[in-house]
């Protein structure tokens, strides 16, 4: 019965991320053969140190595509579609024909989003319509991972109080009186950006626009006789990295 189950067993993975990979690794090891995975993101650099499905070669290519590809080579039979994009790109009539949701996401607004559509696809009559959602998330050597049935328990939105608050900074702080890297980094990215380009929308994606707000932000602390900036604390405050561990990501996929 198990192995009827996982051969016939369609899975949705959202998110090809250091979660993401372990959980598609897992899945096609254990032998589930139908999987879909989206993510929007393209391979960086600094992915290369936990996300093992990516080699320096595929760095500038599409997360779920890449990682479609590399399962496929090792584990002969598994049907994997990748779909580079954003899960709203997709309706409600997409998300029906899978047994199974899997979240291996950093992004609040998504989870919610995912959520809802779930929630709302559920239908009294028709018991296939709800679609399990099984939701894991990373913080340095923290983790969680539960199980939420739609409509049946208690839901995502439920539980958003017990989300850790983002770190915010003062704004006369970084105006006028910086301590650390990160009040120049932010300086640099919510005072001087839009003060210098106010028709041009800051892009954390964009390595030019990185670079520039790195460059602005080491001169800043210089003058102000501070160390510590770096081209990897300005992607992390700018974009809000949260830390990531590879063993964290593992524990928490295998869960």
């Amino acid at each position: 019965v198990k192995h009827f189950l996982r051969t016939q067993c369609k899975i949705l993975v959202i998110g090809a991320g250091g979660l993401g990979c372990e959980i598609l690794a897992n899945l096609a090891l254990s032998g589930f053969h139908h999987i879909h995975i989206i993510d929007m993101d393209t391979i960086d650099v600094s992915n290369l140190n936990r996300q093992f499905l990516f080699r320096e070669a595929d760095v500038g290519r599409p997360k779920a595509e890449v990682a479609a590809e590399f399962v496929r080579r090792r584990v002969p039979g598994v049907d994997i579609t990748p779909y580079h994009g954003k899960i709203q790109d997709k309706d409600e009539q997409y998300y029906m024909q899978f047994n199974l949701v899997i979240c291996g996401l950093d992004s609040v607004e998504a989870r919610r989003w995912i959520n809802a559509t779930l929630v709302n696809m559920v239908d009294e009559e028709d018991p296939e319509s709800l679609k399990p959602l099984i939701d894991g998330g990373t913080e340095g050597f923290k983790g969680q991972a539960r199980v939420i049935l739609p409509t049946v328990t208690s839901c995502y939105e439920c539980s958003l109080d017990m989300l850790s608050r983002q770190t915010t900074y003062p704004i006369c702080t970084i105006a006028n009186t910086p301590r650390l890297p990160e009040h120049c980094i932010e300086w640099a990215s919510v005072l001087e950006w839009p003060r210098l380009f106010p028709d041009t929308k800051l892009d954390n994606d964009n390595p030019d626009h990185i670079q520039w707000l790195y460059d602005q932000a080491a001169a800043r602390a210089d003058s102000f006789g501070i160390t510590g900036v770096t081209w990897g604390l300005t992607q992390g405050v700018v974009k809000n990295i949260i830390p990531a561990i590879a063993s964290t990501n593992a524990i928490v996929a295998a869960a």
